[in-house]
């Protein structure tokens, strides 16, 4: 039975929900934030006329104004967006059982076991779509393809609020031009890499040797290469579904010593741990990420070689991290601790230390009543997993 597979994109997501909420938004520039009067303030996403003015995902509201000085601010609710994700995936499962989310506003809809053709499923792309705009009031593009990959390529190819067919007919023509960063796991960072050695489109990744694309990336190089040639057998959504988890603080005012980022690290480590445990998950890697008062940023990480979700434990690691590569030169503006390498509980080994590191040498009871008497209390940022939803 041939595979059938649509890929829902919504469009604008964050800010269309805004919108929706909020009609009169649609009328003025705006992007949806953290707080800017909480230091909150990196751009997640802005409408149309904001777009239209230049204003891109990723810099900070201050330099948003800078391009678009009457550019206005929303703070992120994820309570609506959620609400918003729940409505969506019910319409999907009306046309299938088979519904596997990816990130808060996309959803694979596999429509093989139906019965469906190719036919049938751009008609049912379209119905999609349709019922997503009538009965929800927002906008969704569809992929459809017979693999994960290209029917994610395919919302992505028009918006907003498109259908595109990517056949074995028509891929090499659709999909090879695209650039190398639009392909699943490949992005800006490996996308250099791949420049450097001219492969700098999808079609390059598929022409190329998987032994040249592993040389240069490892691993998912030999992934993309499958990938960029329509193969999704090594793409596995439910388990990438919850690759990392991290909270980041920025708080009020500027911090100037040890003692007051030994307290929010804590915090953090204390936030992190509960998501794991949430989620019956131990991480082999934590990492820290730092950015000053003239937002010079750094980030380092450390890894452990058994999994752990003890708080004392990946509060050292974390702390010892922060310890050995700042030195106070500018105080700090934010800090950040992500844990990656995850495993299920079901994998445990027991260390023979079991002890070694579980204990928080520091009066860090003390530490946080200084901080929350200083800051009073203080806003995490995090991007919630798939499985939070």
């Amino acid at each position: 039975m041939a595979r059938v597979i649509l890929h829902c994109d919504m469009n604008n997501y964050f800010a269309t929900v805004e919108e929706k909420y909020n009609p009169s938004l649609r009328k003025i520039p705006f992007a949806v934030c953290g707080n800017p009067e909480m230091r909150h303030s990196i751009v997640m996403a802005k409408n149309s006329l904001a777009k239209k003015a230049g204003v891109i995902t990723g810099i900070s509201y201050t330099q948003a104004r800078s391009i678009c000085p009457n550019l206005s601010y929303v703070v992120a609710d994820y309570s609506k967006y959620l609400t918003e994700t729940k409505l969506a995936r019910e319409v999907y499962y009306k046309y299938s059982d088979s519904v596997t989310p990816y990130g808060m506003d996309e959803s694979w809809i596999d429509l093989t076991e139906t019965g469906a053709t190719m036919s049938d499923a751009v008609q049912l792309a379209d119905v999609i779509r349709i019922e997503i705009m009538y009965s929800l009031g927002l906008s969704a593009s569809v992929g459809v393809s017979d693999n994960l990959i290209f029917s994610k390529l395919g919302s992505d190819y028009r918006k907003p609020n498109a259908t595109t067919v990517i056949t074995k007919e028509n891929y090499k023509r659709i999909i090879w031009p695209l650039p190398a960063s639009d392909l699943l796991f490949v992005g800006k960072e490996r996308a250099k890499t791949l420049s450097s050695a001219g492969i700098r489109t999808i079609g390059d990744i598929a022409s190329s040797q998987p032994e040249t694309l592993t040389k240069l990336l490892g691993k998912v190089g030999l992934n993309i290469w499958q990938y960029a040639n329509g193969d999704d057998s090594a793409f596995k959504p439910d388990a990438d579904a919850i690759g990392s988890i991290g909270n980041t603080i920025t708080p009020p005012k500027d911090l100037y010593n040890d003692r007051e980022a030994s307290a929010i690290i804590y915090l953090l480590v204390s936030s992190v741990c509960a998501r794991l445990r949430k989620h019956f998950l131990k991480a082999c890697t934590v990492g820290i990420s730092i950015k000053d008062s003239q937002f010079n940023k750094i980030i380092r990480q450390c890894s452990f070689k058994n999994p752990s979700d003890n708080i004392a434990f990946i509060f050292n690691q974390a702390y010892n991290l922060l310890k050995r590569h700042w030195t106070w030169s500018n105080p700090l503006r934010s800090i950040g601790v992500r844990v990656d390498n995850l495993y299920t509980v079901n994998w445990d080994q027991l260390s023979l230390l079991e002890n070694d590191g579980y204990v928080i040498n520091m009066d860090i009871d003390e530490r946080i009543k200084d901080l929350t008497r200083q800051f009073g209390k203080l806003e995490m940022e995090q991007a919630p997993t798939t499985k939070d939803w």
